[in-house]
C-alpha cells in the first residue's frame, strides 16, 4: 500500500494552487508520471462543489496504465480524488489549501492507494511513492513558472 503525507508552506495564494492543482488537464506538461488527461464531465453536486470525472493515463515503471478518477473541488479549500477504477484496491488523493495570514499557503497532500493486483502491488508502491515525494515540489515549481517568484 502506498501512502504518503506531506505539509509545506508555498508562497503564492490558496486560490493560485488550487486552480494549479484543479487543471488536472496541464499535469502531462510538468508530472512525470502523467501522460494523457482528458476530463469527460464536469457537473455540481448537491452542495454545489464542482465535480468532474476524468480519465488518466500514468506510466508505471514500464507499463502504462489508464483509469478513471472523480474529483471534488471545494473552491480555494480542498480538492479530493477517488477512483473506483478495477486496477485500484483503493485510491484517494486529498488536497487542502490553509491561507496563511502573513501570506501565502499551507498545503496538506495525502496519497492513499493500493493497487487490487498483488502482481502490480509492488511497481504501484515504487512508483507512486516515488512520485508523491515530489509532486508539492512539481506544483511550486510550476507555480513559479505561471506566477513569477514570490517571496
Amino acid at each position: 500500500m502506498a501512502i504518503h503525507k506531506e505539509e509545506r508552506r508555498l508562497c503564492n495564494s490558496a486560490q493560485q494552487l488550487f486552480e494549479l492543482v484543479a487543471h488536472v488537464e496541464s499535469y502531462p506538461e510538468f508530472l512525470p508520471l502523467w501522460h494523457d488527461v482528458r476530463v469527460m464531465k464536469n457537473q455540481q453536486n448537491k452542495s454545489e462543489h464542482s465535480v468532474y470525472i476524468t480519465d488518466q493515463l500514468i506510466q508505471l515503471g514500464p507499463l502504462y496504465k489508464r483509469f478513471r478518477t472523480q474529483t471534488t473541488l471545494v473552491p480555494f479549500r480542498s480538492i479530493h480524488i477517488i477512483s473506483s477504477d478495477p486496477m485500484f484496491q483503493k485510491f484517494t488523493i486529498d488536497w487542502l489549501f490553509i491561507a496563511e495570514k502573513e501570506g501565502g499557503c499551507r498545503i496538506q497532500f495525502t496519497l492513499d492507494c493500493m493497487a487490487s493486483s498483488v502482481l502490480l502491488r509492488p511497481i504501484f508502491d515504487i512508483t507512486l511513492l516515488q512520485a508523491a515525494r515530489s509532486i508539492i515540489t512539481a506544483f511550486e515549481n510550476r507555480a513559479k513558472i505561471i506566477y513569477g517568484r514570490l517571496n
